[in-house]
Order: C-alpha cells, then sequence, then structure tokens
C-alpha cells in the first residue's frame, strides 16, 4: 500500500533535505555562545530539524534500506518534539544534533547518490 504523505518525487525531497542541511551549518556557523544567547537562533534550529526530519518521512523506503546506517525512527521522533512538544527541547542536545548528525545524515546520503 502507497503511503500518500511519500507522495513527492524523489529528488525534491533529497533536496529539500539538502537546503535544510544547509541552514543547519548556517546557524552553526554563528557558534555555540551566539547559539546560546539567541532565542531566535535556537527556534530557527528547531525549524530546521523539523523540516529535515518531515522530509526524511518522505523518503521512499527504498532510500532507508539503502541508508540503513541512519537512524530513521530517530529523525521522525525528533519532528514531533520540535513540532509538538517543544517545550521539552533541550538545546544543548539540539545543538549536537545540528553540529554532527545533519552533516552525517549528508554525508551518509551523498554517498548513496553517488552509488545510485
Amino acid at each position: 500500500m502507497a503511503d500518500r504523505k511519500k507522495a513527492r518525487p524523489l529528488d525534491p525531497v533529497l533536496a529539500d533535505i539538502e537546503e535544510a542541511a544547509e541552514a543547519a551549518l548556517e546557524l552553526i556557523g554563528r557558534g555555540r555562545d551566539a547559539w546560546d544567547h539567541d532565542r531566535l537562533l535556537r527556534l530557527a534550529g528547531e525549524a530546521v530539524i523539523g523540516r529535515i526530519a518531515d522530509a526524511a518521512n518522505r523518503l521512499i523506503d527504498e532510500v532507508k534500506r539503502a541508508v540503513p546506517d541512519v537512524p530513521w525512527d530517530d529523525i521522525g521522533g525528533i519532528r514531533i518534539l520540535v513540532d509538538h512538544i517543544y517545550h521539552r527541547v533541550d538545546y544543548g542536545a539540539l545543538w549536537q544534533t545540528l553540529e554532527e548528525d545533519v552533516p552525517l545524515l549528508m554525508r551518509r546520503l551523498r554517498r548513496w547518490e553517488e552509488a545510485r
């Protein structure tokens, strides 16, 4: 059974993830001190993670099976956190996700894209 939320073609979904990942790099580029003292940067980080997770949730299962070392379920869970349980966001953990996990996700997706 086809999942309606995954109806978008693959390339635009990957482009959405790439665009949000670039925004994550911009946020990280402002530095941890700016992050810690600027509420708008933290809110932007929530939005970036939400976009990445939403797009990742729209990836076809074939991609998720081809890139099994990505914690796809965790990515879906973080979207729920930042979109619906935002009062419990740990901004230190969110920073780490933006700084470490997003670039790792992009490396793995790019490696898969090059191989396909």
